[in-house]
């Protein structure tokens, strides 16, 4: 992955495949396939790519184009991925998509094990999980973040091209900047996509509203 000196952009994974296992979630690069992280459908830990086990085969395969975040409800950890995504412009030369569709992806195995009325609870924040997934207007860029205007990025030290997005990215401005802490946490810097909400898109992609 291009994450650069100072003279070159960070650059994020763009296509990504998730493979599900029974026992674990796997989300690699399909341009770096050595590049990735492993989720346990039981407790929800993270590890690196090189430290999960790679027996068996997974019972399902397929194409992503993002992780927007985890979040820990009552009995367990669910990931949040882009399952499609639209190109709708460009962002100082940099393609800009946004968000068609996402899903959440459960790592709850120990729900088999809670009462009646943890069962309850956790169906109702299911509900709003949901709502979440549905949640219009999202924006993005593998390349160059767009939290950030013209004027405040003149301003910005040397080399900033070169952090990862998410360190680039306005907090203020970042949707989900609460499900990304995991991924923030364990460094996985080339999976992290900052999304942006709202019409402040409409003053650089006018043509995409």
């Amino acid at each position: 992955m291009e994450n650069g000196s100072c003279s070159s952009n960070f650059k994020l994974y763009d296509r990504l495949e998730l493979l599900e296992y029974d026992d674990r979630l796997v989300v690699k690069s399909l341009e770096s396939p050595d590049e990735g992280f492993s989720i346990c459908r039981r407790q929800g830990n993270i590890s690196p790519l090189s430290e999960a086990s790679s027996s068996g085969k997974p019972s399902k395969t397929s194409t992503i184009y993002g992780v927007a975040g985890t979040i820990r409800l009552l009995a367990g950890t669910y990931v949040l991925v882009i399952t499609s995504r639209k190109e709708v412009g460009s962002f100082l030369g940099f393609p800009v998509y946004r968000v068609e569709s996402m899903k959440f992806l459960a790592c709850n195995e120990a729900l088999r094990f809670s009462n009646s009325q943890e069962k309850r609870d956790e169906a109702y924040f299911m509900t709003l999980l949901k709502t979440v997934e549905a949640t219009p207007g999202l924006y993005y860029s593998y390349e160059t973040d767009i939290t950030v205007n013209l004027q405040r990025r003149f301003k910005l030290m040397e080399g900033w091209m070169s952090k990862p997005l998410w360190k680039q990215a306005d907090p203020r401005f970042v949707w989900n900047r609460h499900l990304l802490e995991e991924l923030i946490e364990y460094k996985l810097d080339g999976f992290i996509i900052p999304l942006l909400q709202g019409n402040i898109l409409k003053l650089l992609l006018p043509h995409a509203f």
